[in-house]
């Protein structure tokens, strides 16, 4: 895949709230781009998206570009934590975050594997770019297929 000309990232059917940018990779990837602030509304859709692009699927991976990510609002963190500990995750990654949005997404993510009978199996890894977190994916994707 192309990550520079990759169409979907300005495609406006990807918005949410104008500003963050969240979509499904096949076979098994969400992607998400923080741009700034995320508001309850802005988390609360992103949320729901995301929660229809993995019905019926059997492993989920996270790819999180967090370059500008400046905070989330409280209750949409706590939908996050909340509804992500039911589903099939295997990793979440982040990639180009400043120490900041680093220290957010690691909270939020500990949060939703506090809550997972098998949060052994959604590690979490930070990257300086996206194609390192790809390449992590990409390995981990196979490490999962093979039930470990």
């Amino acid at each position: 895949m192309a990550i520079a000309t990759d169409i979907r990232r300005n495609d406006p059917a990807n918005r949410v709230a104008g500003k963050h940018v969240t979509y499904f990779e096949e076979p098994d990837i969400i992607y998400l781009k923080f741009n700034g602030e995320v508001s309850n509304d802005d988390g609360f859709e992103l949320l729901r998206r995301q929660l229809g692009y993995v019905e019926g699927r059997p492993r989920i991976f996270f790819l999180i570009d967090g370059e500008n990510l400046e905070k989330i609002a409280p209750e949409a963190r706590k939908a996050v934590a909340e509804s992500l500990k039911e589903i099939p995750l295997h990793g979440m990654c982040v990639f180009a975050a400043p120490l900041k949005a680093k220290v957010i997404t690691k909270l939020i993510i500990t949060a939703v594997n506090l809550f997972r009978k098998d949060s052994s199996l959604n590690q979490v890894a930070f990257f300086d770019t996206e194609q390192e977190a790809r390449d992590w994916i990409a390995a981990r994707r196979q490490v999962t297929a093979n039930g470990k």
